[in-house]
């Protein structure tokens, strides 16, 4: 008796499976829903220029606006550089001004003047220079030995480097001075007058130069948004390109499913879906169809059973237009074909 109840149970308990099995194959075949994670947009926030990071002002978690400050570098080597590129500007206006109205003997006087602190000035940097480089030699040694972190050698190198553009920019004012006292000497012609201008273009084109740089030290984001990661801290040496924070952008949230090829027809770029989220199940938002991929790969493992994932499918990016002050990022949500 207890053998002929097993064997009814078992037969029941394979009945009730079929007709599962049966009611899941009609619903993954002919149901025009599919389910998927509601993703946004994150973006990177990177500097143009290294430096060490002297200010931080944000946190993770922190919503902030376009142009707000994210970070700021040091900035004493590039002031100093918009400092010499401004004294640079000044001098080629000094000259053509000179060249202009005509050598006076106070004019060279002033121009001899000009010649010896220029030569001052490159003197003095020379001094530096060689003090860096033998910094920087000092501190290879120690990163060889283990002793010193390569971000410091690499800070040492980017100031050696502005160092020598410094000292170059100083050699070029010594030969500009001197062209200007010798020019003053010698008396100026029409041409002379035309490639002096020619000068000061330059000499202000410099300066731009350098305040650009100057203001690529502060760092701004570039969109709205909630800081999803703070990827540095303060005090570090970035180099150009490190991603300093990234930003999540609330308003382009998107979702992606995959669709069998056989059901590809049934849908088109720009074409309308719904939208339902596990937070709110007795809600429905609008999509819009942004991308469909035009290569076929297999059923990714987390989106259906074991025996479907040989199954390919197209992948489709759904763009949500409804309901973005509701949805966030990380809701589990499906996907209906309209």
């Amino acid at each position: 008796m207890r053998k002929k109840v097993g064997f009814v149970f078992i037969v029941l308990v394979l009945i009730t499976l079929a007709v599962l099995g049966n009611r899941y194959f009609n619903r993954s075949t002919d149901s025009n829903t599919y389910s998927g994670t509601i993703e946004g947009t994150e973006i990177p926030v990177q500097p143009e220029l290294g430096g060490r990071i002297v200010e931080l002002l944000v946190r993770e978690g922190q919503v902030i606006k376009t142009g707000d400050i994210i970070a700021k570098l040091d900035d004493t080597q590039a002031k100093i550089s918009l400092d010499i590129a401004k004294s640079q500007q000044t001098q080629a206006q000094a000259k053509l001004n000179d060249l202009l109205g005509g050598a006076r003997v106070e004019e060279i006087r002033r121009l001899e003047n000009v010649v010896t602190q220029a030569k001052a000035n490159m003197a003095a940097l020379e001094q530096s220079l060689k003090f860096e480089e033998d910094t920087l030699t000092i501190d290879q040694k120690l990163y060889e030995s283990g002793a010193m972190s390569k971000q410091v050698v690499d800070a040492q190198q980017n100031k050696l480097a502005t160092l020598k553009s410094q000292y170059q920019g100083a050699q070029a004012g010594v030969n500009v001075a001197q062209a200007s006292l010798d020019q003053a000497q010698a008396g100026y012609t029409q041409p002379t007058i035309q490639a002096q201008k020619a000068a000061v273009d330059i000499a202000a084109q410099s300066v731009k130069t350098a305040e650009l740089g100057l203001s690529k030290l502060t760092i701004n984001s570039p969109a709205s948004g909630q800081v999803l990661y703070q990827n540095v801290e303060f005090g570090q040496v970035v180099n150009p390109g490190t991603t300093l924070a990234t930003i999540l952008n609330p308003n382009d949230l998107w979702i992606k499913i995959y669709i069998p090829g056989a059901k590809l027809s049934q849908i088109k770029m720009g074409g309308t879906v719904s939208i339902v989220a596990d937070s709110y199940p007795n809600k429905t938002f609008k999509g819009q169809i942004q991308y469909i991929s035009n290569q076929s790969e297999f059923t990714p493992k987390n989106i259906q059973t074991k025996e479907e994932r040989t199954t390919t499918v197209y992948a489709v990016k759904i763009s949500i237009t409804e309901g973005k002050d509701q949805l966030k990022a990380g809701m589990p949500a499906d996907v209906t074909l309209e």
